[in-house]
C-alpha cells in the first residue's frame, strides 16, 4: 500500500484520497447532500448564519475532539469505551501510514451521523430565533458539515504527503501539523483551523518557543 510520504504530487495524492474507505463515503453524501440542498431551496439569513457558525467552530471543536478524545489516556472512559484513543496513538507511531491516517468508510460514516444531530441541535434554536426556515437552515448546517469532515480528511492527508502546498492557508496548516507530530503533540491541535490553538494558547510562533517533545511519538506523555 502507499504511503502519505511516497505522494509527491496534488493529482498523486487526490488519486490515493479516492480510493481510501473515508472519500469512498465522504465524496457520495455530500454530493448528495448537496443535491438535496439546492432542491429544497428555501435561502435565507438562516443559511449566512449558519455558515459563520461552522467557520468559527470548526477550530474549537477540532481542538476539543484532538486533545481530549484522540489524545486520551488509554485508561481514560472514552478510550476503553469508544476506543478514540488506539487508531491515533498508530497514526502517531507511523504518521505516513494510510490506514490510520484517515477514517475509516464506518467511522467516517458514524461521524458524518453525530456531526448532523449536532448540527440540526445547533441550529433549530437559532433558526427560529432569527425567523428563517428551521429545515432549510438544519440542512445547510447538515451540508456544512459533512463539507468540513470531508475537507479535514483532505487536509489530513495532504499534510503527511512529500508534495509542499504553495497557498498560504495550506502552507501554514502543513507546517503547524508537522511540527504537531515530530516537535510537541501538545501544541498546534488544529488541522484545517487553528482557531483553537489560538483561544488554548497552543499556537507557539517558532518551533524554539517549546521544548521538543520526547512523547511526540508514542504520546505517552
Amino acid at each position: 500500500m502507499t504511503r502519505a510520504n511516497e505522494l509527491t504530487t496534488k493529482r498523486a495524492t487526490l488519486a490515493a484520497f479516492v480510493r481510501t474507505g473515508s472519500a469512498r463515503f465522504m465524496l457520495p453524501t455530500v454530493a448528495v447532500l448537496l443535491a438535496v440542498r439546492l432542491l429544497v431551496g428555501g435561502w435565507g439569513r438562516g443559511d449566512l448564519v449558519v455558515l459563520i457558525g461552522v467557520v468559527v467552530a470548526t477550530g474549537p471543536l477540532e481542538w476539543f475532539i484532538h486533545r481530549n478524545l484522540l489524545h486520551a489516556d488509554p485508561t481514560s472512559w472514552s478510550s476503553r469505551t469508544l476506543g478514540t484513543g488506539s487508531g491515533h496513538r498508530e497514526h502517531h507511531l507511523d504518521p505516513p501510514e494510510l490506514p490510520w491516517l484517515l477514517l475509516r468508510a464506518i467511522d467516517a460514516a458514524v461521524f458524518t451521523v453525530i456531526l448532523a444531530i449536532s448540527a440540526v441541535a445547533a441550529t433549530a434554536p437559532v433558526a427560529w430565533l432569527i425567523g428563517g426556515g428551521i429545515v432549510p437552515s438544519c440542512l445547510t448546517a447538515i451540508t456544512l458539515a459533512a463539507i468540513g469532515l470531508a475537507h479535514y480528511e483532505w487536509t489530513h492527508l495532504l499534510v503527511h504527503t512529500a508534495y509542499r502546498p504553495r497557498t498560504r492557508y495550506y502552507a501554514r496548516l502543513d507546517r503547524n501539523h508537522r511540527r504537531h507530530h515530530y516537535r510537541n503533540e501538545h501544541y498546534w491541535l488544529g488541522v484545517t483551523s487553528n482557531l483553537g490553538d489560538r483561544i488554548m494558547r497552543t499556537l507557539p510562533a517558532d518551533d524554539d518557543q517549546v521544548p521538543r517533545s520526547d512523547t511526540a511519538r508514542t504520546l505517552a506523555g
